[in-house]
């Protein structure tokens, strides 16, 4: 796809008026409501874009949505691109490169989170203040969109330090909630992490895990597109938790945070 990056942004622009300076958002489909807050709403479906690859289960929701949250030009994409239907890590940088293309000025990310700390308990909000990513995957491995130079990115404060700011207090002051901060630990899924990987992941320092998340951070980097992660803590991780991570709890657990969780959200993209 990197080779039609151009040429879908060219594709996009004559569909939408889309705004330069936007915030850009992705977020999964579990959180799907949040499209009922955005204003003016323009929906592309990712299926109805030329050369744009498009795969798995989730093909014809996946899609970006323009408009308006609070007065302020949004770029979300709903539904993430994952690893279990056949992607590359290239092709989550193409969509990086393309929002950046499509004129947005910073990146939000949203997740579901596992905590792996005891002081981090589900249905808490974290952010992400630095990534262990035990993937083995980049996403700049091969690239060839090199328009935005070096490939050897300095990954020191990966995530924006005045967006966490933002975040943070925009948490505090609006809402009364305390945005915790971690370090992030991420595997490929779509398994969870086994009890000793789970162990492992704290004897190195991680808070929270997850999938998906650093590659679209490391290609932000590249980009130059400041990014800010908030995560849901939707689960224990494996090593604390006696039950077992049941997908049907997740699920549960994200339903009941939803309207803090996306008020938030819609709080930061105002202010940041």
């Amino acid at each position: 796809m990197s080779n039609h990056i151009d040429e879908i942004v060219e594709y996009i622009n004559k569909i939408v008026n889309v705004k330069i300076h936007s915030t850009a958002l992705i977020i999964g489909s579990g959180f799907s409501d949040f499209l009922n807050r955005v204003e003016e709403k323009i929906e592309l479906k990712f299926s109805e874009i030329p050369n744009f690859k498009v795969l798995g289960d989730d093909k014809e929701e996946n899609k970006f949505v323009f408009g308006k949250i609070k007065n302020k030009d949004v770029i979300i994409v709903l539904g993430r691109i994952h690893y279990n239907f056949g992607y590359d890590t290239s092709d989550i940088a193409n969509l990086i490169f393309i929002l950046k293309e499509l004129g947005a000025d910073e990146l939000i990310l949203s997740a579901s989170v596992g905590s792996i700390n005891p002081k981090i308990k589900v249905g808490d909000i974290v952010t992400a203040v630095d990534h262990i990513n035990l993937t083995g995957r980049n996403p700049l491995f091969r690239c060839d969109y090199t328009k935005y130079g070096n490939l050897f990115v300095d990954m020191i404060s990966p995530y924006n330090v005045q967006m966490i700011d933002t975040l943070v207090s925009t948490a505090k002051h609006d809402l009364g909630i305390k945005v915790k901060k971690g370090i992030f630990v991420e595997f490929n899924g779509p398994s969870v992490e086994t009890v000793s990987e789970s162990k492992f992941s704290k004897l190195i320092g991680g808070d929270i895990t997850g999938f998906n998340v650093c590659c679209e951070v490391i290609a932000a980097k590249y980009c130059k597109l400041p990014v800010a992660l908030v995560g849901l803590v939707t689960n224990y991780g494996s090593y604390f938790s006696e039950s077992g991570v049941k997908h049907e709890d997740i699920v549960y657990n994200r339903k009941c945070a939803s309207n803090y969780y996306l008020s938030l959200i819609e709080r930061f993209i105002e202010r940041v």
